[in-house]
């Protein structure tokens, strides 16, 4: 009887100490599908950031503020993907209120070598190519094939179109 007492109490003990974690367990998405550009482009949340250009579920492209956990993302290369999106219980100020982790990677295909495609240069004052001393680099980690156009020069144009590069991007034409 004793025993049966016992058992009884720790198993309602235990039902109750599961459904609380329950309730403090961050709510997760079933999934979604991204598909993802073959580039990054400038976006403003809290500064100037590189953004994926994504289409969610088959819709229309729009910028990504967030960062995928588990997705190794290279320039040159269109994804599509399957993400789970976790809701973050207590945000930071200005902060997305989901977190996103990858599922599956259901696709990546590199693109063409002769594909151009613009970037802006500058935003909001702010220049978006330096050097490193030896590269010219956008937006400090993508290393630029100028030519004979130096990082100071390409500050003075707004947009620059591209085409990818092993390692990098190779500068086809400043846009002033």
């Amino acid at each position: 009887m004793m025993v049966h007492l016992v058992q009884a109490l720790f198993s309602t003990l235990a039902f109750v100490s599961l459904a609380g974690c329950a309730n403090k367990m961050p709510h997760t998405s079933d999934g979604l599908r991204l598909k993802i550009s073959h580039y990054r482009v400038p976006c403003q949340g809290e500064g100037v950031q590189l953004c994926y250009l994504v289409s969610k579920n088959g819709g229309e492209t729009e910028l990504f503020y967030d960062q995928i956990e588990g997705f190794a993302y290279e320039w040159g290369y269109n994804y599509e993907i399957s993400v789970e999106r976790i809701e973050v219980e207590k945000p930071l100020a200005d902060a997305s209120s989901f977190r996103y982790r990858l599922k599956k990677q259901i696709s990546k295909k590199k693109v063409s070598a002769d594909l151009r495609f613009e970037l802006p240069l500058v935003v909001d004052n702010y220049r978006l190519v330096g050097s490193d001393g030896n590269n010219c680099l956008y937006f400090g980690s993508v290393r630029l094939s100028t030519d004979a156009i130096s990082c100071d020069s390409l500050a003075g144009g707004q947009k620059g179109a591209f085409q990818h590069t092993e390692g990098g991007l190779r500068l086809v034409e400043m846009i002033f």
